[in-house]
């Protein structure tokens, strides 16, 4: 299978994307969904830079205790996209079932990887199973909270799907934007035979640019994706400041009553501006989502850019996932959008 048959994903916030800026009215970056109130940051230490960085046992102490694991069941990534990249290439080739709809990365690499894909709808507990037994599923990968349908799985239901599966296949689970929804956590799966559970810490600790994720997983797993990924993947700036951010219970517990009412309080004021409109609205912690048939989200998106405002458009077929990530000043927002002419869009 060619690499060229595959185009690689148009992410979020990727200026190379953006229509020439307007100087009079300077774009608001909504593409990204990451938290708008990052966590207060503080200078690391010198020897951070000084130092190769090896594994730290502070930050893999921080992380067992945040997650709630064994520190043995825990690998320290640049994020978790490497794992994401890498993880096809460690799988037995077979098929794959993912969603229709999610992020796109997912699809991409098991694809590049050469497997093969297959796509379910919706998360129904018996069409899924259904589609397991009857198509051949070595490998399943799953996204909670989805990004960007909001859908969410209970650990039940991701028990029941990888006993489906054979015992040489993997369940993977990308639970990036978990941290600020912890019913969503699944974490008390780790080291279950089969099961890859995703986490990063960029997100809901509003620090993309850190580059830190973790993967939950078996110990021989882990060894092997250690293995493949190389020494020294995680910066000695980022393991410190992980280590501190991971430990901060206070902030972490302000941050998510904070996200959850901003969350909300967004999505009440997009459902009031698009009211009349055939537009469904979703929301989860870190954004909220706008569904449209992909025409009107096209046509929208373009008349967003025009008021500075940047959103991430999720081509599904023939609906479009606009998604929005929180603003940090909602009046700033609701002011962009009182600009939108929501007549001509409809036409």
């Amino acid at each position: 299978m060619s690499d060229s048959n595959y185009r690689p994903p148009i992410h979020g916030g990727d200026p190379r994307q953006l229509p020439a800026a307007n100087s009079t009215l300077p774009m608001l970056d909504l593409a990204t969904g990451i938290n708008p109130w990052p966590w207060p940051l503080v200078s690391p230490p010198n020897d951070c830079y000084t130092t190769l960085p090896y594994f730290n046992v502070e930050l893999q102490s921080a992380a067992a205790s945040y997650y709630g694991v064994a520190p043995e069941l825990i690998l320290a990534t640049a994020g978790s996209q490497p794992v994401i990249q890498q993880l096809p290439y460690i799988a037995p080739k077979g098929r794959v079932l993912l969603p229709a709809v999610g992020y796109e990365e997912h699809r991409y690499r098991w694809q590049r990887a050469g497997h093969d894909i297959v796509l379910f709808e919706r998360y129904d507990r018996e069409e899924i199973a259904r589609q397991i037994a009857t198509e051949n599923i070595l490998h399943m990968v799953l996204i909670s909270p989805n990004n960007p349908s909001a859908d969410q799985l209970a650990i039940e239901e991701l028990r029941y799907w990888r006993g489906l599966l054979p015992a040489q296949g993997l369940l993977v689970v990308d639970q990036a934007f978990a941290d600020a929804n912890p019913e969503s956590d699944v974490s008390a799966l780790a080291g279950e035979p089969g099961i890859v559970l995703l986490r990063s810490v960029g997100k809901f600790f509003g620090l993309p640019g850190l580059r830190l994720g973790f993967v939950l997983a078996e110990p021989s797993l882990l060894a092997e994706l250690d293995c493949c990924l190389g020494p020294w993947t995680v910066s000695g700036a980022a393991q410190w400041i992980g280590q501190q951010a991971l430990l901060d219970k206070a902030w972490q517990r302000q941050t998510r009553e904070k996200l959850r009412a901003a969350s909300t309080a967004q999505a009440a004021l997009l459902a009031k501006v698009f009211a009349g409109e055939d537009i469904r609205c979703v929301n989860s912690a870190l954004f909220v989502t706008l569904i449209m048939p992909l025409a009107q989200a096209e046509a929208l998106q373009s008349a967003c850019y025009q008021v500075g405002l940047s959103v991430r458009v999720y081509h599904c077929g023939e609906s479009g996932y606009m998604r929005w990530g929180l603003a940090a000043d909602l009046t700033v927002l609701a002011e962009r959008l009182s600009q939108l002419d929501i007549r001509a869009l409809a036409a």
